[in-house]
């Protein structure tokens, strides 16, 4: 079995990064620098990149890295072989290490084989500051005992108040990713936050729009959970962009695309009719009928009239720009124009300028 522990790392100034990497490094305890493995490093300027990648984004001040490390029960005897590769997965399958440099080295000096981890305190990728919270450490212990099982070390059964075995780390992941579906389908669906409340309602779940995030209330009972669990839009961008900046765009995309449906007599009555066909099959021109005899839908055909409006409006604008390039250029645009209303997960949306509304659904 490993156990995963931080180690407590003051704010302070690079000299504390250099000591700290030359202590993980040190040629007696990792054989001569052959246990020790970078990730997006060039092994010997650890430091010099490091230090390249904070002052890229200004942020060569306050924390300079986070160190954690993973102990091996010297009863498993665990070779520095093992301990290396299991590092090595360890890094690649940890999500919340994705985009920063991490340094890692196995330490044979003591009777139990140990494995330092140091992270850069800045993403490379674009310039966030590492966070991790008590939950992150749980994941990460989880994910030590999954590795170890597979490699043929025990496990705790039972860890101390906290830690959580992998069964329980998959557990909870399987009703986050269930979240994040049901997210990013109902969002993909929406104009506003009421509607999108509403609709994640439906489900059984509370989502409160905040003006920087969004906290959803899961209870007992949904998705297979023993108890009330709360859960915020920010530990969700592993499985897609759930930032709040994308849950207004796609809104104020939406209502922009079904602004310029209402405005397009045509588009309106082909959406009117599809939906007819659908629902009504034996009268497929009822909804045409209602909208024409000022009868107004119920809540539910209204939004998905408004949907269905979106969809046309974003097809109809994608066919006459490629059109237009045809026109133009006597060819269509290089890679093609693509757009999925039905992505797994919600991409970043933009707000499109619609035309005057001639009439509104009621």
């Amino acid at each position: 079995m490993a156990i995963v522990k931080p180690i407590k790392v003051r704010v302070g100034n690079l000299a504390g990064l250099r000591a700290g990497l030359d202590y993980i490094k040190d040629d007696r305890k990792t054989q001569n620098g052959a246990l020790v493995h970078c990730k997006d490093l060039l092994k010997g300027k650890e430091y010099q990149q490091m230090v390249i990648t904070k002052r890229a984004f200004h942020k060569d001040t306050g924390r300079q890295y986070a160190h954690f490390v993973q102990s091996f029960d010297p009863r498993d005897n665990a070779s520095p072989e093992l301990a290396y590769k299991i590092g090595q997965e360890f890094i690649k399958r940890y999500e919340h290490f994705h985009g920063f440099q991490v340094v890692m080295a196995v330490h044979t000096n003591e009777a139990h084989m140990h494995v330092h981890y140091i992270i850069n305190s800045v993403s490379r990728e674009n310039g966030c500051k590492w966070q991790s919270s008590p939950e992150d450490l749980k994941r990460m212990r989880s994910l030590s005992d999954e590795l170890c099982l597979e490699h043929g070390l025990s496990v705790i059964e039972h860890g101390k108040k906290g830690h959580r075995s992998y069964g329980e780390y998959a557990q909870t992941a399987s009703w986050k990713r269930q979240l994040a579906q049901d997210i990013a389908d109902n969002l993909t669906l929406s104009h506003n936050c009421v509607d999108f409340m509403h609709r994640m309602d439906r489900l059984g779940i509370n989502a409160y729009v905040g003006e920087k995030s969004v906290l959803f209330t899961i209870p007992a009972g949904v998705y297979g959970l023993q108890s009330e669990r709360k859960c915020s839009n920010r530990k969700l961008m592993s499985y897609g962009d759930f930032s709040i900046e994308n849950f207004k765009d796609t809104w104020n995309c939406n209502t922009a695309l079904a602004r310029i449906g209402r405005s397009d007599m045509q588009l309106l009555q082909e959406a009117l009719l599809e939906l007819g066909q659908l629902h009504c099959p034996d009268t497929p021109d009822r909804y045409q009928d209602m909208y024409f005899r000022d009868i107004a839908f119920d809540g539910m055909t209204k939004q998905e009239i408004e949907i269905a409006l979106s969809r046309k409006a974003l097809d109809s604008m994608l066919g006459k720009a490629r059109q237009a390039t045809r026109k133009g250029t006597g060819r269509e645009p290089a890679g093609g124009t693509t757009f999925s209303h039905h992505s797994r997960y919600p991409c970043r949306g933009a707000a499109l300028a619609g035309g005057a509304t001639k009439r509104h659904i009621s």
